[in-house]
């Protein structure tokens, strides 16, 4: 009986951990570029995939913020077609974080 409480407390927690999911809100200011951004979250880490659909190179900014934690601005430049993935981790629980991106042509 001893073997099992530990087994049975770890899978107890478990599904508390995997459920643990937060609401990702963006702002998408693209200054008349086809800029689109999806989201999702993994533990504490928020990400966005950021798509350029037009046909100029963009610079983008997104800046994550989180409550009372200092905004993390995340940069990259992305050419035409091209998408990446702007992630951050956060030292807190999280309830919900606001992503604003800005991009601009370059």
């Amino acid at each position: 009986m001893s073997r099992l409480s530990p087994v049975l407390l770890l899978s107890c927690l478990l599904p508390a951990v995997a459920l643990a999911s937060f609401p990702i809100e963006i702002e998408i200011n693209a200054e008349g570029l086809n800029i689109s951004a999806t989201s999702d979250d993994v533990s504490n880490v928020a990400t966005v995939t950021v798509s350029n659909n037009g046909d100029t190179t963009a610079e983008c900014e997104g800046t994550f913020v989180s409550g009372p934690e200092r905004p993390f601005p995340r940069r990259t430049i992305l050419e035409p077609g091209e998408s990446t993935v702007l992630t951050q981790p956060f030292e807190r629980a999280i309830t919900l974080v606001r992503v604003t991106l800005n991009c601009k042509p370059k």
